[in-house]
């Protein structure tokens, strides 16, 4: 038996969802963590996905992320804080910009890894 764990993904990868306002919130057992979208043209908040996770993995996945931003800023220089920015919604508005040709690349890509792994099984099974 091995100590290392395996990660199953689902096939395909569940498609991303973007999200740019956050909610959290917890009672005695656990952390509830909202996912949404801001949309500046009507000022309102949709709400797309709620995460429930136990004390002890809402900590952890405080450590992950903070982990995962200091290794960014290393590779790409410090994010800037809102509070430091003129404008918070100047500061989402200048993150989008090539948002949707980089999220429609990660989907292409996928796709094209999908087809080849069915043509690649399909060939083989000949």
């Amino acid at each position: 038996m091995t100590t290392e764990s395996k990660v199953r993904h689902a096939q395909p990868a569940p498609l991303a969802s973007y999200a740019n306002y956050f909610e959290v919130g917890h009672n005695p057992f656990e952390f509830l963590i909202d996912f949404g979208q801001f949309r500046p043209e009507t000022s309102d908040v949709t709400l797309h996905t709620r995460i429930a996770v136990g004390p002890v993995h809402a900590k952890l996945l405080a450590r992950i992320l903070h982990d995962a931003v200091g290794r960014y800023e290393a590779d790409n220089g410090q994010i800037s804080d809102l509070a430091e920015e003129l404008d918070p919604l100047e500061a989402i508005m200048r993150s989008l910009p090539d948002f949707e040709q980089r999220a429609v690349k990660v989907r292409r890509d996928a796709l094209a890894s999908s087809i080849a792994a069915v043509d690649s099984n399909s060939t083989s099974k000949r």
